[in-house]
């Protein structure tokens, strides 16, 4: 109990009356301003999303912020790691500590943040009992194994509102540098060059400011792995875990493509049934995302084939073995980062094809230099649309073909403008 006590001293400066350090000189994400409307709701606030992606700072971050306005020993924050799981009342033993030792009065009108929760075995079920108690107790969990999260939603329906951290959009990476978006024409040749650098490591706030490809290779591939070999096994039935690794390399060396399970199943020897089932955990566990092909209902595109794509552009480092393959797989990369900062859920395919169709509008990207877009049009006009956006890298133009608007516009003013 002692040394329990001595580690919940250590992760809660702020009874001392010290600061956190580690959140200091770092910027808030977005994803703050939206959780901090419901911090005075009764429901359990859950952060979920990637590995690596911020939620550790953005729970310190919240916490900051109550300390303007709540009393330090009031706001309990504890981190688990996996040796601690092992014991099998943990969360009762901290909460206990906390009561009797740190608050000495009755557990009630305070905030507990519980990062890293996912390694707890149940923990929802303890976390429902304590809810129910109706004693005012804010609880603001996070983990990195997010599957682990999500699966807990079920026995928690009405008492927990889920927010997902996602990785660094391209405004969120020039925010974080310190970037103040002015006046764009005159800050285009400074945002171009932010860009390159995005494009190759912006998806994690950890490489921010780093430019060394090994360092941020190695990076990439610790996440991936510890997802893969450690995450992914511990709540799905995962035979073989390389079989896993397999498949996702497949998808990191060329996101986009129209994904043939019997094909991947041919190629690493394993059944239709285990391709379909592990492409389900990599999605799972936020490390791809895919797209359907546009039907008139969703059942209909469900039935059809879909493509895959990287939940963050910067995982595609694990496919690569030099710097100078970024050049090669840069379109990729970019229809990628496309996808992402739309979140979009549809491409169309049938005889011609579009990159994505969101909310009723056909997009093509056009970063390679290539502007053929004759199969684009016919692709909008059997649509029955009217217009065309196509990305490109330093194009901006409007023209009409065929009775279509074509609108060009360069994917950095895309990226901080829309359409």
């Amino acid at each position: 109990m002692v040394e329990l006590l001595e580690r919940m001293i250590r992760q809660n400066p702020w009874w001392e009356g010290k600061k956190i350090e580690s959140i200091k000189s770092l910027k808030r994400r977005d994803l703050f301003d939206d959780i901090l409307k419901y911090m005075n709701k009764k429901q359990i606030i859950a952060v979920v999303g990637l590995r690596r992606v911020g939620k550790t700072v953005l729970l310190f971050q919240l916490i900051d912020h109550l300390l303007s306005s709540v009393e330090p020993k009031r706001i309990l924050y504890f981190s688990f790691d996996e040796l601690l799981a092992r014991e099998p009342n943990i969360i009762e033993d901290v909460l206990t500590t906390y009561e009797n030792e740190v608050l000495k009065q009755e557990l009630k009108d305070v905030y507990v943040f519980f990062d890293e929760i996912n390694h707890i075995k149940d923990w929802q079920v303890i976390l429902k009992r304590f809810y129910d108690l109706d004693k005012n107790i804010k609880f603001v969990v996070s983990g990195s194994a997010s599957i682990e999260i999500k699966k807990a939603k079920e026995s928690l329906a009405g008492r927990i509102f889920e927010f997902e951290l996602k990785p660094l959009s391209f405004i969120e990476f020039l925010k974080l540098k310190g970037i103040e978006l002015k006046d764009l024409k005159l800050q285009s040749l400074t945002i171009k060059k932010e860009l390159s650098k995005y494009l190759m490591y912006g998806g994690f706030p950890e490489l921010l400011n780093e430019d060394n490809f090994e360092v941020c290779k190695r990076y990439v591939n610790s996440i991936v792995e510890k997802i893969i070999f450690s995450d992914i096994p511990k709540i799905y039935d995962v035979g073989e875990p390389e079989i896993l690794k397999g498949i996702f390399d497949i998808i990191a060396k060329s996101p986009g493509n129209i994904i043939e399970y019997k094909n991947i199943a041919s190629v690493l020897k394993i059944s239709y049934q285990t391709v379909s089932k592990y492409i389900s955990y990599l999605e799972s566990a936020y490390l791809i995302k895919s797209l359907y092909n546009f039907r008139g209902s969703p059942l209909a595109a469900a039935r059809k084939l879909k493509k895959y794509y990287l939940f963050s552009h910067t995982l595609s480092l694990v496919a690569l073995e030099a710097e100078s393959d970024l050049i090669s797989i840069m379109p990729k990369i970019v229809e990628n980062v496309v996808i992402c900062h739309l979140d979009a859920k549809y491409f169309w395919r049938e005889y011609f094809e579009i990159d994505v169709l969101h909310n009723k509008l056909p997009i093509e990207i056009k970063y390679g230099g290539s502007f053929d877009i004759k199969n684009n049009i016919n692709a909008v006009k059997k649509l029955k649309m009217k217009s065309l956006i196509v990305i490109t890298k330093d194009v901006e133009k409007t023209e009409s073909r065929e009775g279509i608007s074509v609108k060009y516009i360069p994917l950095w003013k895309f990226l901080l403008q829309g359409v």
